[in-house]
């Protein structure tokens, strides 16, 4: 297989426009440095969206034929084939067509060998530069310091091939990611490893930088003066601004947070994940006996135990589980069972002699055969789902056909659900999400866990979430199976972490006839749980320094009611949470108590920063 190779050639100049987030956008090259060669099949899979158009247009029309001849052999007619023998009298058009398609091929590729030769990336350290574009070029550049993750995907023909791509998450808006594309898979393997590490030391100077540099150069200043930089909304407008900030010493909100930051020692409100990945470090160096340890210490309220092997692994998901699952969600058995209805009324259609109905209705068929395939394949990109606790957060392998390897930063997580669809509940088996604040586009998969059971599940909510600071006589776990199961938990103390469960008023029956009963919330020392759901159902966590903003809600029907609702704003993801349907009263005696609480946890989690930092200078 052709390996990239180096190309020295000077790169054109061009004014440079800023893009979002440290990523730069630009019409012609950069300096003159040596530009590496990406893979020189890029070009040719790149343009593979072309070709798979024409082959389902070609498909579609086959398609047609088929449809058109199954109904003229059921009517007792001859398929008509006269186009086909007039391309028999005409040779020549045939030699034309095929002549055609081969100077297509060959345009095609001097185009993509041209392409390629203008592709290119190259690494300095400040920043990584890509550049492509025959007639149009362009150069994006990612600058070290922003790079929040580095994520090594490999789709099925790359995959097939030996090649991968190396995807940038780089803080900033939607258009800021940077897609290195194709590389050979050990040598996409082996830059993730160099820039990771030069990410993390670039990081850790900078650190090391703002802790002394002097007060009118403080990071405080840096943080709320530098361009493009956007902290995070303080809970409540009359509320300290300190509530939705960044840690002291770090650049604010997403763009530009450390991955991790061990210069500050354990906080109260940081992750159980976190908190182990700074006691631990890098898990690389066989250490798994120390980490299975430590993560059963500090997993111990939740009463789930993890088996490290000597890879790191703490969570493998069998791909057998993920079929099942996939194939037990609604939008499965609603497609499997639209074909099915169709295939049964064709049949009957046929039996009553409708034959002119029939074969219109079974070619109909194919269509939703694979509308239903869609839906199952999308589920199996979560096959072989393997978690390892890295240095960084969670390292996460998986995908079946195309797979995807990925670092979750613990620390950068906004909130977690638990989510049981209803042909779940038989095998016990929960799904995990999250919000993150993060630069990814809305494409990202936000799984923390595609399907576990009932110790997987709190497995993967402890390390992502802070201890709950329960009183003495209730448990993580007993809060937890409490917010899955409500009054069906059999743990022994189910009934005194009810008692911190406030449910919706009896007047919200007329809104919320099924889940009123269910739906309910309860605040601890760090966190605010929501149970939701009767057919499927939910549990949503919310840390308190992790709150974004808060907002209050009567509609018309509501206000009639006596009834308010309150959002928790987090970041984009699959998370809303909302404390729905409470009377007026406790829903603005929430608002107002939850506001003060959010603020003074950020304030305390800041401080605690602040003053680990200035002990050092």
């Amino acid at each position: 297989m052709a390996e990239e190779g180096s190309n020295d050639e000077p790169a054109d100049h061009g004014a440079a426009e800023p893009d979002h987030g440290g990523v730069t956008a630009d019409h012609g090259a950069a300096a003159p440095e040596v530009w590496h060669r990406v893979h020189p099949l890029t070009p040719i899979l790149e343009s593979l969206g072309v070709l798979v158009g024409i082959f389902i247009a070609a498909a579609y029309g086959l398609q047609n034929f088929m449809q058109t001849a199954i109904e003229d052999l059921a009517r007792g007619d001859g398929v008509d084939l006269g186009f086909a023998g007039w391309l028999r009298s005409h040779p020549l058009v045939i030699l034309g067509v095929v002549g055609g398609l081969i100077l297509i091929l060959l345009i095609t590729a001097l185009f993509s060998w041209m392409a390629w030769k203008v592709m290119g990336y190259r690494i300095d350290s400040e920043a990584i530069y890509y550049r492509r574009g025959l007639l149009s070029k362009k150069l994006r550049k990612a600058r070290l310091d922003r790079v929040q993750s580095i994520d090594l995907q490999q789709k099925l023909l790359p995959r097939i091939l030996g090649m991968a791509e190396l995807v940038f998450d780089v803080a900033g808006g939607t258009d800021s990611n940077i897609s290195l594309k194709y590389l050979s898979k050990k040598r996409a393997e082996t830059l993730r490893d160099e820039l990771l590490s030069a990410v993390r030391a670039k990081k850790q100077g900078a650190q090391q930088g703002t802790t002394t540099s002097t007060a009118g150069q403080s990071a405080e200043v840096a943080s709320t003066s530098a361009p493009g930089i956007v902290n995070a909304p303080a809970v409540d407008p009359s509320a300290d601004p300190s509530a939705g900030s960044s840690e002291t010493g770090a650049v604010s909100g997403i763009a530009g947070e450390p991955a991790l930051d061990r210069t500050v020692p354990e906080r109260r409100d940081d992750s159980i994940g976190v908190r182990l990945s700074k006691r631990l470090g890098s898990l690389a160096d066989g250490a798994s006996h120390e980490a299975e340890s430590s993560i059963n210490e500090l997993l111990a309220p939740y009463q789930v135990s993890a088996n490290v092997n000597e890879e790191g692994e703490i969570i493998r998901v069998p791909v057998h589980r993920v079929v099942v699952s996939s194939l037990l969600k609604s939008e499965t058995i609603i497609s499997l069972l639209v074909v099915l209805l169709v295939i049964g009324v064709s049949i009957a259609l046929l039996v009553l002699g409708l034959t002119e109905a029939f074969i219109p209705m079974i070619v109909a068929v194919i269509p939703g055969l694979f509308t239903a395939f869609s839906a199952f394949r999308k589920n199996l990109d979560n096959a072989n789902f393997v978690v390892k606790l890295g240095e960084n957060g969670l390292a996460v392998n998986h995908g079946l056909v195309s797979t995807s390897r990925k670092v979750i930063p613990l620390d950068r997580l906004q909130a977690v659900c638990l989510h049981q669809p209803l042909l779940w509940r038989k095998a016990g088996w929960w799904k995990v999400e999250f919000n993150i604040a993060s630069a990814g586009g809305s494409g990202e998969s936000n799984i923390l866990l595609p399907v576990g059971d009932i110790d997987q599940a709190l497995l993967m909510v402890g390390l992502a979430l802070p201890e709950p600071q329960l009183p003495d006589d209730i448990s993580a776990a007993t809060l937890v199976r409490s917010a899955m199961y409500d009054r069906k938990s059999e743990d022994p103390q189910a009934g005194r972490a009810e008692e911190l469960f406030h449910g919706q008023p009896r007047s919200s029956r007329l809104i919320d006839p099924l889940v009123w009963k269910r739906r309910a919330y309860a605040v601890t020392g760090s966190l605010l749980v929501l149970r939701m759901g009767v057919l499927d159902r939910r549990v949503d966590f919310v840390p308190h320094v992790r709150v974004q903003s808060m907002s209050y809600h009567q509609g018309p029907l509501m206000r009639s009611l006596g009834l308010g609702t309150v959002a928790v704003h987090s970041t984009a993801g699959p998370i809303d949470p909302r404390v729905t349907h409470q009377s007026v009263d406790e829903a603005k005696q929430f608002f107002s108590e939850h506001s003060e609480r959010t603020r003074l946890a950020r304030q305390r989690y800041d401080e605690e920063a602040r003053t680990a930092k200035e002990g050092r200078l």
